[in-house]
């Protein structure tokens, strides 16, 4: 372990300058000789200067030893032409250098020179311990205050060596008062770098050393701060990412600015006193990487990116295990089958941009199917064994298929005999004609199930506690979290006997109901078209790109969800499809297998297969899970392969990492071979495959990406050859513009 930090600094116009720092009141010759060394060794040119930064109790013997060492060639290993400097730092962390410090040579430093230093100084610190952690693919952070980002600042690991802490003792030290007795820090992580510092302000003010320490636990006990002594108490913040940590400590405490010191900021805007403000530093990584967003906000949630939770004060990311889940024939229930066997064939399912996100959304369309005649029995059985005989009133929610939905209710209520209950105007529901004794509140579909709520709140004045029932058609997210909540809330009722909920048709879509990978498509091809008009704008693809963007701009139908085999036909599916119970016909639609599909992974997300194991593709934050890679071989129909790729969590196929190596090389071998056999059936989704790739939806190892960018493109069609580059994050300029040549025969 040596006795000195030592980094570079670039001096503007100045060159470059070896830095090494020391608070030790001991000058050890040979650490200092050893970091000379290897800096030259490790290909370094020789520095423009070498400069000592040392406190001001060892200053004299430091210069003296310096000297010594500058006259044996053997000690110094530097030309005699390179500047030597020693700039000494007192009790409040000023640094000086005066003409009597330049110890060889000629070099003059100046207050804003020491304080570039200083900041290259942490940002090397910052660099080389990789105190920046940024999420793996398809993964991101939430911090102690549940808001999410991809990169999190851990303070800690700047705290490794002894003598980057003393480094970092010494920065801290313009920022103590004098009289300090008792510092508040946020995180246990930090308290050596507290004590190294006011033991080094001690020792360089001839003072006995004496402080106090105390960890609040960062949010977690923000409550428990009670400062006594404004003028002998301050608070240490190991890092903040949103700035909400500073912000309510300075509310609690009402210290000053300069006694709440954050050590290191990626924040826009901070209370208080930042020492280090990263966002600015660090060049090199994406801004993005670093903002913070709530959680209904999340850029990355809407992706589909798994969760990684900060554990204890020391916001220590979890280490997760992973596993891999293969699909079998009961992960489809038999419920579940009945339902996709009402509503596919019938053009059902569509994917509709979302005005606000970047997602589409899965509409499930009722006309027909639960609305139409031939369905009339599954509501009529729900309202006889629901519909109570004090029924006087019906509310239907928002909408043309509510509203009809509400009539059939009405009418089957009066084929029982019994009054038609009076339909209500949804916008004026305390508004009627006849005495309440009862309600029947329909909705065709719910997802959150907020207009059922919202219905309730209308009702709680015109109807108090009377009988109210909560009719829906199809309840689209059968298995998410919200259910319980939501039903408990709809069935309370007071001391009164509880409401009721009921639905004719159950589903188990995901929740939130928002796919990105089709907004992901539309940005890819835009891209490809842009790089394809300024390179070779009389490509032929161009049309065929064109042709899709028009078809994702737009609500998709029909057989439009896939990209098209490689002769421009749809995606279908062949017979003896695993997951549904009778034959079907050509009428079947891609949406019918999307929805399939997607109804499958969501069950495996949510309900376990027994009561002592966790749903196979549920995660936590110690626990993923992916799809294995049999999936994509044992359901080996191009139309269930891209329903596997569009409607997983990129979390899902994420196989970059070293646990799942042996699935990343099973799917670059299976892309191989389908551009291998790309005329037919074996190779009909391999468009899919590489749009997969190329939207990062799907991650692969970098040897296997490597080995999919070293296919001959010659020996493709235009369009696969143009997508494989991008496929593999290797586009070039002479690959765009080969790509319209025609294929060999």
């Amino acid at each position: 372990m040596s006795a000195f930090y030592h980094f570079h600094w670039t001096q503007e116009g100045g060159g470059d300058n070896l830095v090494v720092v020391t608070t030790l009141r001991e000058f050890k010759r040979q650490d200092l000789i050893a970091i000379i060394d290897r800096d030259k060794l490790s290909g370094n040119p020789y520095p423009d200067s070498l400069i000592v930064i040392a406190p001001a109790d060892a200053a004299a013997e430091i210069k003296k030893s310096l000297k010594e060492m500058i006259r044996s060639d053997a000690l110094l290993r530097l030309p005699a032409g390179i500047p030597v400097l020693l700039v000494s730092f007192d009790a409040k962390g000023r640094l000086s250098a005066s003409k009597s410090s330049v110890v060889q040579g000629t070099i003059s430093l100046g207050k804003i020179h020491f304080e570039q230093i200083l900041r290259a100084g942490i940002l090397c610190l910052v660099n080389t311990h990789e105190a920046v952690l940024v999420a793996p693919h398809a993964h991101h952070f939430v911090h102690p205050r549940r808001r999410h980002s991809r990169g999190f600042l851990r303070a800690a690991n700047t705290l490794i060596q002894g003598a980057e802490i003393g480094f970092l003792a010494l920065v801290l030290l313009r920022y103590l008062g004098n009289a300090d007795e008792k510092v508040w820090i946020d995180s246990s992580s930090i308290a050596s770098l507290i004590y190294a510092a006011y033991t080094l302000k001690s020792r360089l003010a001839d003072a006995v050393p004496s402080i106090q320490i105390e960890s609040f636990s960062s949010y977690e006990g923000v409550d428990r701060l009670f400062v006594q002594d404004p003028d002998r108490e301050l608070v240490l913040i190991s890092a903040t990412a949103s700035g909400s940590l500073p912000q309510k400590v300075m509310e609690k405490t009402r210290l000053p600015d300069s006694r709440v010191i954050t050590l290191f900021s990626t924040a826009r805007q901070v209370s208080g006193t930042v020492v280090f403000d990263a966002r600015d530093m660090i060049k090199d990584l994406d801004p993005l990487m670093l903002e913070v967003f709530e959680e209904t906000q999340c850029p990355w949630c809407r992706d589909g990116s798994r969760t990684i939770t900060f554990v204890g004060d020391q916001f220590l990311a979890d280490a997760a295990t992973i596993t891999a889940y293969t699909l079998v024939q009961t992960d489809a229930s038999q419920p579940f089958r009945k339902i996709m066997e009402k509503y596919r064939g019938h053009g059902a399912f569509t994917l509709r941009q979302d005005a606000d996100r970047a997602v589409h959304r899965l509409h499930v369309n009722l006309a027909n199917t639960l609305l139409a005649e031939d369905q009339r029995e599954a509501i009529r059985t729900v309202v006889r064994r629901h519909a109570p005989a004090s029924t006087t009133h019906i509310l239907p929610s928002a909408g043309n298929d509510s509203a009809g939905l509400a009539e059939i209710v009405a009418n089957e209520i009066n084929a029982l005999g019994l009054t038609r209950p009076e339909i209500l105007d949804p916008s004026k529901p305390d508004v009627s004609t006849r005495d309440r004794r009862g309600v029947i509140v329909v909705a065709a579909s719910i997802g959150s199930g907020q207009s059922f709520q919202d219905a309730s709140r209308d009702l709680r004045s015109p109807f108090k506690n009377l009988p109210r029932t909560f009719f829906v058609g199809l309840n689209k997210h059968s298995v998410a979290e919200h259910q319980p909540t939501l039903l408990k809330d709809l069935e309370h009722n007071n001391t009164e006997p509880k409401h009721i909920l009921c639905a004719v048709d159950q589903m188990s879509l995901p929740h939130p109901n928002q796919f990105s990978a089709w907004t992901k498509e539309l940005e890819f091809w835009t891209k490809v078209r842009v790089d394809l008009r300024i390179r070779r704008p009389e490509s032929g693809v161009l049309t065929t790109i064109d042709q899709r963007i028009d078809i994702l701009s737009r609500e998709i139908v029909d057989n439009n969800f896939f990209l098209p085999d490689n002769d421009n036909q749809p995606l279908r599916l062949r017979p003896s499809f695993a997951f549904w119970n009778r034959p079907y016909e050509d009428e079947t639609m891609q949406g019918d297998v999307f929805a399939t599909i997607a109804g499958i992974l969501e069950n495996c997300r949510k309900l376990a297969k027994s009561k002592n194991q966790p749903p196979p593709l549920a995660q936590s934050p110690f626990h993923m899970n992916v799809l294995s890679s049999e999936n994509f071989t044992r359901f080996n129909d191009g139309i269930i392969q891209s329903c596997l790729l569009r409607a997983a969590f990129p979390h899902e196929l994420s196989y970059a990492h070293a646990v799942t190596a042996s699935h990343s090389a099973k799917i670059s071998h299976l892309i191989l071979k389908m551009l291998d056999h790309h005329g037919d059936s074996q190779g009909e989704a391999c468009l899919e495959f590489l749009v997969a790739l190329a939207t990062r939806r799907m991650s692969l190892a970098a040897a296997d990406l490597k080995r999919i960018s070293g296919y001959p493109i010659e020996n493709l069609p235009e369009l696969l050859s143009v997508v494989l580059p991008y496929a593999a994050n290797e586009v070039r300029d002479d690959i765009i513009e080969d790509a319209d040549k025609p294929s060999p025969a």
